[in-house]
């Protein structure tokens, strides 16, 4: 039996991600576009996102359940949009079929350079899989490091947390302008870290900031799902860079050891 995709469903999705005091009914459908969704989920993710919560708010559970809600709301529609593409959807019909086969969200957005070509064989980061892939643009990519790195905590905060360096030691580390290299080196240099507390600094830094791919879904370029998908992609991607990069390292080992017979 094919999957249906009933018009009261998609009224109580559009409903929830534009609000109550617009009017959805089927002329809304009718003109409402990727672009405007994406936008409408992009606000109310940014409103309801349970990481953006006032610290130790009790409306916690709620909001988190408001934001699934949202999520699968951005997602139906997603799905419509995809039945428009395939001239599946029938304006003057209350269910339409769903495909079963789920593509990625479109990349006609404006704004950035989305990538046009094959994907490179070369292991791929998220970010840069998704640019390949034709999913975000590359200056998306840039904003996702920034916003990264604004999230994890810093490396000298963590040291004085920790008791290797105090507040004397981090001035000094700070204004040794003439000394090359990130904080870690320059402390190491001198002599106030050891390279092993720098590593361990750098290892729990990365521990604790967020994916990557969040970002791309807290701003709408792509649904939790098919970031859950594109994951599993990168990594087959990899995986088969990998198998490819030993095949020909073992072809010219085995040319090596037949020329030298």
């Amino acid at each position: 039996m094919t999957p249906q995709l009933s018009e009261h469903r998609l009224f109580d999705a559009c409903q929830l991600l534009f609000g109550q005091s617009v009017k959805v009914d089927r002329d809304f459908l009718l003109y409402l576009q990727p672009g405007g969704a994406r936008a409408a989920y992009r606000r109310k993710a940014k409103e309801l996102h349970p990481d953006l919560a006032p610290s130790g708010a009790e409306q916690l559970p709620r909001r988190s359940e408001m934001f699934h809600q949202v999520v699968e709301a951005y997602e139906l529609l997603g799905e419509f949009f995809r039945l428009k593409e395939r001239g599946l959807w029938n304006p003057h019909a209350s269910t339409y079929a769903v495909a079963h086969k789920k593509t990625p969200p479109s990349n006609k957005r404006g704004g950035g350079h989305y990538h046009r070509g094959p994907i490179p064989d070369i292991t791929l980061s998220i970010g840069r899989y998704c640019y390949f892939r034709g999913i975000v643009p590359y200056q998306a990519i840039v904003e996702a490091l920034t916003w990264q790195r604004r999230q994890r905590p810093l490396i000298g905060d963590l040291a004085r947390r920790w008791g290797w360096l105090d507040d004397e030691a981090l001035t000094t580390i700070s204004r040794s302008n003439t000394i090359q290299g990130l904080f870690g080196e320059r402390a190491v240099h001198l002599g106030l870290l050891k390279p092993f507390q720098v590593q361990t600094l750098i290892n729990y830094q990365r521990s604790r900031q967020k994916r990557l791919g969040q970002y791309f879904v807290e701003q709408g370029y792509v649904t939790p799902l098919d970031m859950e998908q594109l994951v599993k992609d990168l990594n087959q991607h990899n995986q088969q860079v990998w198998k490819r990069q030993n095949d020909r390292c073992n072809a010219a080992r085995q040319r090596q050891r037949a020329s030298g017979e």
